[in-house]
C-alpha cells in the first residue's frame, strides 16, 4: 500500500475506534434524548454550521437507512457549492433568521456539527436554542476550540464555544490543522479526517435512536432505497407525511 494511503487510514480507524471506546455513552445519551422528542412529537434538527460540517447534515437528508424527522438545515448561504468564500458563517444574527426559516422551535432538539465551535453561526444557532429551551447536541472538539484565542477574529464577539453551551458534547477528535497526513516536501499536512468522523457520529446517533424506537414499540419511520422494488412507493408514503415539516425533500 502507498505510504499516504496507509497513514490516512490508520489515522482515520485510530479516531474512530477512540470514538467508539470514549463517545458511545455520549452517542446514547444523545440518541436517548432524540427519541424522547421524536416520541413527544418533536422533530430533529441536524445542522452544519460551517462549510464543510454541512456535509453531516446533508448525511440526514432523505438518506435511506436515516430517519424521515430529521430535518436537514441546508442553508444556501453556508453552504460550499455556493461560494466556499463567503463567510457568511462569521455574520452575526445570520443564524437568527436560518433558525426562523426552518421553523426551530421549542420541544425539538438540536444536533450542531463544528469542529472549533466558534464561529458566529455556530454560537447564534446554540444561544437561540438555549432561549427557546431546545436541546442540544454537539459534535464538536473542545481541544481543538481552545486553541484559537479569545480575541481571534473568525469567533463570534461573545468568545463562547459550542462545547459551553451544548447540553451533550460528543467529541470527534479533530487535530490542529484538521489534515492528518504528513507529506515529503509539503509544507503542510494533507487530507481531512473530520468529515468521516462526523458521517459516522451521526449515522451511530441514527441507529442506536431507531433501536431506542423500536425497544419502546415504536416503528421509526426509515428513507428506504428508491433503487429497490418497494423503495418509491414506500418514500412516497413517508414523504407525504413529512413533507409539511421538512425543507428539503
Amino acid at each position: 500500500m502507498y505510504e499516504s494511503i496507509n497513514i490516512f487510514y490508520n489515522e482515520v480507524t485510530k479516531t474512530l475506534k477512540r470514538v467508539t471506546e470514549e463517545q458511545s455513552e455520549n452517542i446514547n445519551r444523545a440518541a436517548t434524548l432524540i427519541a424522547d422528542t421524536i416520541s413527544n412529537g418533536g422533530m430533529f434538527h441536524v445542522f452544519g454550521t460551517g462549510g464543510h460540517s454541512n456535509m453531516a447534515a446533508i448525511e440526514m437528508c432523505h438518506r435511506a437507512g436515516n430517519l424521515c424527522c430529521a430535518s436537514a438545515i441546508l442553508d444556501p448561504g453556508l453552504s460550499c457549492e455556493h461560494g466556499a468564500t463567503r463567510w457568511n458563517e462569521r455574520v452575526v444574527g445570520y443564524a437568527n433568521e436560518v433558525m426562523r426559516y426552518y421553523r426551530v422551535k421549542t420541544g425539538d432538539v438540536m444536533l450542531q456539527i463544528n469542529a472549533y465551535g466558534i464561529n458566529a453561526v455556530t454560537i447564534d444557532t446554540a444561544n437561540y436554542c438555549r432561549a427557546n429551551n431546545i436541546p442540544i447536541i454537539a459534535i464538536t472538539c473542545p481541544e481543538l476550540t481552545n486553541t484559537v484565542p479569545k480575541n481571534q477574529h473568525n469567533r463570534h464577539p461573545s468568545g463562547a464555544c459550542l462545547y459551553e453551551l451544548a447540553d451533550i458534547v460528543i467529541n470527534n477528535y479533530t487535530p490542529v490543522g484538521e489534515a492528518i497526513v504528513p507529506i515529503n516536501g509539503c509544507n503542510y499536512k494533507a487530507s481531512p479526517a473530520s468529515t468521516i468522523i462526523n458521517l459516522f457520529i451521526v449515522d451511530a446517533i441514527n441507529a442506536r435512536v431507531c433501536e431506542i424506537l423500536a425497544e419502546r414499540g415504536i416503528k421509526p419511520d426509515v428513507w428506504v432505497s428508491g433503487n429497490g422494488a418497494e423503495g418509491d412507493r414506500i418514500n412516497q408514503k413517508n414523504m407525504d407525511k413529512w413533507f409539511w415539516r421538512l425543507r428539503h425533500i
